[in-house]
């Protein structure tokens, strides 16, 4: 797994607790927030199981994001407002996680979070945190699949909505 900022870091050495006080270095104005699952709609969920989603960028308003393990469960929802419980479908494999403002997101970001376009992608990623700046840091988590079973409870994906 790589770390990716200004200067590449090795990861894969680094522990949860090394890897959080190396963000606290990096970022010194944000708290550093251990990850320890994705829950997703269930068209975004789709769009990794067909291959068309290898990140998931997320937002926390002073925070930057690190995960508490290589590997982390995937988890759906039917709709982010909703109260339900969320479903384990899976697992993802975290190849790098890089951290960009909202401002330096690009072409390629959205093509892999599985949007047309970095518009796109921006437009949805307001509409599902609300109040992000264009210098709020983003945690941008790369990712493959670690089990390719399509679940039965995943719909074909359509037009979707921002990322959980």
């Amino acid at each position: 797994m790589a770390f990716h900022r200004a200067k590449p870091v090795d990861q894969e050495s680094l522990g949860p607790s090394e890897l959080k006080a190396h963000l606290s270095c990096e970022f010194p104005d944000l708290d550093a927030v251990e990850r320890r699952r994705f829950v997703m709609v269930a068209d975004l969920a789709e769009l990794i199981f067909s291959s068309r989603k290898s990140s998931t960028i997320r937002f926390s308003k002073g925070a930057v994001e690190y995960p508490s393990a290589q590997e982390l469960p995937l988890f759906v929802v039917g709709d982010h407002r909703e109260k339900a419980p969320p479903t384990c479908i899976g697992a993802v494999h975290i190849g790098a996680v890089r951290y960009k403002t909202l401002a330096e997101l690009n072409e390629t970001d959205a093509h892999k979070d599985g949007f047309a376009s970095k518009a796109d992608l921006v437009d949805a990623l307001k509409r599902f945190y609300g109040d992000i700046q264009s210098n709020d840091v983003l945690s941008v988590f790369e990712f493959t699949l670690s089990n390719r079973r399509r679940p039965a409870s995943l719909a074909p994906a359509h037009e979707h909505s921002p990322a959980a």
